[in-house]
């Protein structure tokens, strides 16, 4: 029988002539026919632009190698002493208004109005971030407070001294220009300043030293507080004594505030006031007795900005593995990837491509009206939130102490 008819010969299965000489032509052809199939770029350039949308990628997510050494104190050429950084501290707060902000004439109002009405204070924390040498600092600020140079605020109800929020520094030459702008009446403006030139190194004033009426006034436009809104005073000695400490901690040496003060039976919890002189003939008891803790205007929302930033910060930190990233990174990551003047984005513009966001849309703008990377950096390295670092290939580091 021939083989051809067999049933191993018919069962054989033959692709079509030209379907093998193709494929044989496009294995031939082609020297990337064994290489291994990929996934589309598609799905990979999503994913890259997500990591930046957020700030890392697999390189910024490494822990950074220190070399040891830690950068306590930020030197500023322009803050050498406690008046310089008072000053410096206060016109550093906002970065310049971009030209293309990416804002409506109302929006620019806004933000600059704000920026405008805060208070020329200074937290003291800012104050020990630009200036080394904690305990003459402190020594220098007592000695200012008994020139009448430089008054510190207490802020009541709010903050603590190891945060620093809770006391803030302002010149005695920005008070009285406060004091000026705010339509408040000779007389009282004169008799404000009295009490405050007979207690220069105090945080609050007794009540008896004013009017009932220049009491109402001031306390209306923002530069006295009723110290009622603490909250009861009604404390233990051995819980409250831990308020006192670092008060007496922090004054500086051979004065009375360094063994207490006149009001150390207060501080330490006791109830009631210490005795004072009467008041004069036609001074007039206030409604509340007790001390008026001193303030200034805005400074509600200066604290609410302080926050905010510390805050922010802080999370842009928390956005890396071990809380730490580059001084740079840091620093773009606050910016944003906004729209600059550079080559690159000029040549976009040109084209008329899309080249990046508009500072209008970052949180720095649009919440934080522009507040600035370093004041904000500064604040956190003086209350002990942050701690900077060198490294050993991209210089200066920033690591969460939280």
């Amino acid at each position: 029988m021939p083989l051809y008819l067999t049933a191993s010969h018919s069962s054989r299965v033959h692709k079509s002539g030209q379907s093998s000489a193709t494929t044989g032509r496009r294995n031939s052809a082609s020297p990337f026919s064994n290489a291994p199939r990929r996934k589309s770029t598609i799905q990979r350039s999503h994913s890259l632009a997500g990591a930046l949308e957020d700030g890392l990628t697999d390189n910024e997510d490494d822990a950074l190698l220190p070399t040891g050494k830690v950068v306590s104190v930020l030197k500023i050429d322009e803050a050498k002493d406690v008046i310089s950084a008072v000053h410096y501290g206060r016109t550093s707060m906002f970065a310049a208004f971009p030209e293309r902000a990416g804002m409506n004439s109302v929006r620019i109002a806004e933000v600059l109005n704000f920026q405008r009405n805060l208070p020329s204070i200074i937290s003291l924390a800012h104050v020990h971030a630009l200036l080394a040498a904690s305990s003459k600092t402190e020594r220098e600020i007592s000695a200012l407070q008994s020139a009448g140079k430089i008054r510190k605020v207490k802020v009541v109800g709010r903050g603590n001294d190891i945060s620093g929020v809770s006391e803030v520094l302002i010149t005695t030459d920005d008070l009285d220009s406060l004091l000026q702008r705010s339509n408040i009446s000779a007389d009282v403006i004169t008799d404000f300043c009295t009490a405050l030139r007979r207690f220069p190194r105090a945080t609050s004033i007794p009540a008896q030293e004013l009017f009932e009426s220049s009491v109402t006034e001031l306390s209306r436009k923002g530069f006295l507080v009723s110290s009622s809104l603490s909250g009861s005073r009604n404390l233990s000695l051995a819980g409250s004594s831990l308020v006192g400490i670092p008060k007496i901690s922090r004054a500086a040496s051979g004065t009375s505030d360094a063994v207490g003060g006149d009001a150390a039976f207060e501080n330490l919890g006791g109830v009631g006031s210490a005795k004072r002189p009467k008041a004069h003939g036609n001074r007039t008891s206030h409604a509340q007795g007790g001390e008026l803790a001193l303030s200034v205007p805005n400074l509600g929302p200066y604290l609410r900005l302080l926050s905010a930033g510390r805050a922010h910060l802080l999370e842009l930190l928390g956005k890396s593995k071990y809380k730490e990233a580059p001084l740079y990174l840091l620093r773009e990551r606050w910016d944003g990837a906004v729209d600059t003047d550079n080559r690159i984005s000029t040549a976009k513009r040109v084209r008329g491509e899309f080249s990046a966001v508009m500072p209008s849309k970052t949180k720095k703008w649009k919440d934080l009206y522009g507040l600035s990377f370093d004041w904000a950096l500064e604040e956190c390295l003086g209350a002990g939130l942050i701690e900077l670092f060198e490294t050993r290939s991209v210089g200066l580091g920033v690591r969460a102490l939280t």
